[in-house]
């Protein structure tokens, strides 16, 4: 599954999006609170919601607009070697970042932490483990690193993409590890121009935090903390082998570009 364009997008253009989004958060949380007046803080649902409206009218905004010649292709592409190493890694990730939030503590910022994972109630597990990451990944690879590649090498959609998906999730304490996730699903989609990975990454990240929430691993920490840090180091180690196994791995073939239209020849007979 790809997003065809035939045009790409300038780096202006893909913050615009991010702005977007930004504009339907404000836009959404406005309007609640001028028809509700309540304090939309204390209302985490909906703002997970105006999160996950807010993507998904900036993906169809995009997909409709004609002038950038966007288009989806739903067709499902991966090998089952793609998948092992995505599932693997994707696992790996979710303790690495774990053990970087001991690492860095960073600020949390509760009123902007809306953008993560929840598992207060079964329509919260749904949005923001399930559908967010469909959203964010035909989002921030789909649409915005796809069309950077169409303008600027490997290295600077990758981490523009990755750079724009972490400030998509504002809390402080979500940025490095969301960071790191931008790079896992864009090497991936890098290497094999496709976001049935992606979304798989995604979603097995996702899955796994929620679970790591639910168990705690902090009395485990504080318990054990020598078999904490080898869990964490066999987790780099996952990740880094995987990436060099990655590249040996046969990508897809890179979708060419669309050939401008040329005026047919005319022969001239007497």
């Amino acid at each position: 599954m790809y997003v065809k364009t035939q045009y790409g997008l300038s780096l202006n253009g893909a913050w615009k999006m991010q702005l977007s989004l930004y504009a339907g958060w404000i836009a959404g949380a406005g309007l609640l609170y001028f028809f509700t007046g309540s304090d939309l803080l204390l209302y985490t649902s909906l703002l997970i919601t105006i999160h996950l409206l807010s993507g998904i009218s900036v993906i169809l905004c995009t997909l409709i607009n004609k002038k950038d010649n966007f288009r989806l292709i739903p067709k499902i592409n991966i090998s089952v070697e793609t998948f092992l190493m995505a599932f693997s890694m994707a696992l790996a990730l979710v303790m690495v970042k774990d053990g970087l939030g001991y690492l860095l503590p960073l600020p949390a910022w509760p009123e902007l932490s809306f953008t993560s994972i929840h598992t207060g109630s079964g329509y919260m597990i749904i949005v923001s483990v399930m559908l967010t990451a469909f959203m964010e990944e035909l989002l921030f690879r789909g649409i915005i690193m796809e069309a950077l590649l169409h303008r600027y090498s490997g290295g600077v959609a990758l981490l523009q993409s990755s750079l724009l998906f972490m400030l998509a999730h504002p809390d402080p304490a979500q940025m490095p590890g969301t960071f790191l996730l931008g790079l896992l699903t864009g090497i991936f989609y890098l290497r094999f121009r496709d976001l049935c990975s992606c979304f798989l990454i995604h979603l097995t990240h996702n899955v796994a935090a929620a679970l790591l929430i639910s168990a705690g691993t902090f009395q485990f920490m504080a318990a054990s903390p020598v078999m904490y840090t080898m869990i964490i180091a066999g987790c780099v180690v996952v990740l880094t082998a995987g990436y060099f196994m990655l590249r040996k791995l046969t990508p897809a073939a890179a979708k060419p570009l669309p050939e401008k239209i040329r005026p047919k020849a005319v022969l001239l007979t007497k």
